[in-house]
């Protein structure tokens, strides 16, 4: 069972996705959100899981709200009417945001499989994800990579161990398409994203 997250290491605010959350999000709150998708919360109890990979994507509101792609209340508008969610999302500035408990997965990935020679489906079964507001064209900013690095670090810590690092592109992307896991490709981070910022490496084990 992983330990939750050590949240004295670093700010983390909580914003739950669940139908109690009162947060406003202008004319609607969060709970009122969720509840009008007919769940409790936006992700699946799962009291043995063991998390062991983290997956990084992006999220913004262009498509919606071209005018301000990186407004925080409409990014969790789109997550709760698509029913997608992660557990931290990080925003222009760095804050941290968690928004599902550790302990539940998460709906991030969707239809995936891990790069081989691991080959595990149901990425969201085993992972932490990751959401840096931003999109495909877009440069991140260097206090998310701070933030990431410090959230990795923690949520290694939390677990005790090792972490697996991914893109959403590595098990969500062409190859999951391809043996039928889902119909849509993802790409995200991206090309924008600069694996290099990041200590730990991309499919591999960081010892912690």
């Amino acid at each position: 069972m992983p330990v939750s997250v050590p949240q004295i290491l670093m700010n983390i605010e909580q914003c739950l996705l669940e139908k109690y959350n009162n947060r406003s999000l202008g004319v609607i709150t969060v709970g009122e959100s969720v509840a009008r998708s007919g769940k409790e919360h936006l992700w699946d109890e799962c009291p043995a899981r063991s998390p062991d990979t983290i997956v990084i994507h992006y999220t913004s509101a262009v498509n919606v709200l071209p005018g301000d792609p990186y407004n925080f209340e409409r990014i969790v508008q789109i997550f709760c009417e698509y029913q997608v969610s992660s557990h931290y999302l990080i925003t222009r500035e760095g804050a941290v945001i968690q928004l599902v408990p550790e302990e539940h997965a998460a709906w991030h990935s969707g239809g995936s499989i891990m790069p081989a020679p691991d080959n595990r489906r149901r990425v969201n079964d085993f992972s932490v994800g990751i959401e840096l507001v931003g999109g495909e064209q877009d440069r991140f900013d260097d206090a998310q990579y701070e933030s990431l690095q410090e959230l990795i670090d923690t949520v290694e810590l939390g677990r005790g161990g090792a972490c697996k690092l991914v893109g959403h592109e590595d098990v969500a992307g062409e190859r999951a398409v391809k043996i039928g896991l889902r119909t849509i490709p993802k790409y995200d981070p991206g090309p924008q994203f600069d694996w290099h910022r990041i200590r730990q490496p991309r499919f591999g084990y960081h010892i912690c």
